[in-house]
């Protein structure tokens, strides 16, 4: 669909992001084709809500795995042959609308913030981390509506953030040249800003 819409070549690979060696086979294959990538956009994400009293050591631990642990490896593989910019895509979660269901989700979005300003101090790559309320994906369209508008009253937020929002921050982060370890929260369509 995308070679077809933008003519352009598409590569896809298998990542088990709770692994080492399969992000380190997929930074060989990436550096061995292209050498150099502009961009790295750590988006892959795990959720498994429940009550947090309910919650099990190996579900927890599976969700930071992949979110946290995941986009550190991510980093730290790819910020060698990127040249330019590192998005993480975290979650207001991270900051303050955490929910008691998803206690290990919350947890591992603040920490992705964290390592967001970590790399900031090493890399040679602009590294900033995006920060969304819910937005209008295929799996929050899949969650039960009643769970979901109470969600949405919850946190206040008028309705779900536009797919093409998220893209359009990440352009004008490179085009306004937003600093290196910058929080980017948004909270709808229009309302964007840099938080730290």
């Amino acid at each position: 669909e995308i070679k077809e819409k933008y003519h352009v070549s598409v590569d896809s690979y298998y990542l088990d992001l709770s692994s080492e060696e399969s992000v380190k086979s997929l930074y060989k294959n990436v550096k061995d084709k292209y050498k150099k990538i502009d961009f790295l956009v750590n988006n892959a994400s795990l959720s498994l809500d429940n009550y947090l009293y309910d919650k099990t050591h190996d579900e927890f631990m599976s969700v930071l795995e992949v979110n946290v642990v995941g986009t550190f490896l991510m980093m730290k593989y790819f910020d060698k042959i990127t040249s330019g910019y590192i998005f993480n895509i975290s979650s207001t979660d991270g900051i303050d609308t955490g929910s008691i269901y998803s206690i290990d989700y919350n947890a591992s979005k603040a920490a992705i913030n964290s390592i967001t300003k970590t790399f900031s101090l090493e890399s040679n790559n602009k590294v900033i981390s995006i920060c969304p309320n819910w937005v209008d994906t295929e799996s929050t369209n899949e969650m039960d509506k009643n769970y979901l508008e109470k969600e949405l009253t919850r946190i206040g937020q008028d309705k779900l953030i536009n797919v093409v929002t998220i893209p359009k921050v990440i352009d004008n982060c490179i085009k306004d040249e937003i600093p290196t370890g910058s929080i980017i929260r948004i909270e709808g369509d229009e309302n964007v800003r840099r938080i730290s």
